[in-house]
């Protein structure tokens, strides 16, 4: 059965990108983004057991091209994100797996995360080959 559930989550992931992407063409007009923006494209889920991020998801644009994607988890408290650094845009291999990926640690401080222009201590977060960015 865990072997079903990690397929599916692989599957599921690359598939969803794509999908996600024509969902936020309504949120962003290319010609308007200046900088890099952050757009939630599965809502935040905070859980009032830990305090903590506990599932969503984020994309990080650049000049309208996905630079990075953030996976805070599957409602377990766990404080954990999963961070994929994408390369022109492309988030994954032509076998379907995360180019570059990086499981760190989050702040379990009950802070939500809003969308909108990426402040400079972000973006070094989100550069950060040891961590990402935090709530």
């Amino acid at each position: 059965m865990r072997l079903f559930l990690l397929y599916f989550i692989v599957l599921a992931i690359p598939f969803s990108c794509s999908k996600q992407d024509k969902e936020l063409g309504y949120k962003y007009d290319c010609d308007k983004l200046n900088g890099v923006h952050k757009f939630i494209y599965e809502p935040i889920v905070i859980s009032e057991e830990c305090n903590c991020i506990v599932a969503g998801k984020v994309k990080y644009l650049k000049d309208c091209k996905t630079v990075a994607l953030i996976y805070y988890g599957n409602g377990e408290c766990n404080n954990l994100a999963t961070k994929i650094i994408c390369e022109n845009g492309n988030c994954f291999d032509k076998n379907e797996n995360p180019i570059n990926s990086l499981i760190y640690s989050i702040d379990c401080n009950g802070n939500n995360i809003t969308e909108g222009l990426v402040s400079y201590e972000e973006l070094e977060d989100l550069s950060n080959s040891n961590s990402g960015p935090q709530p």
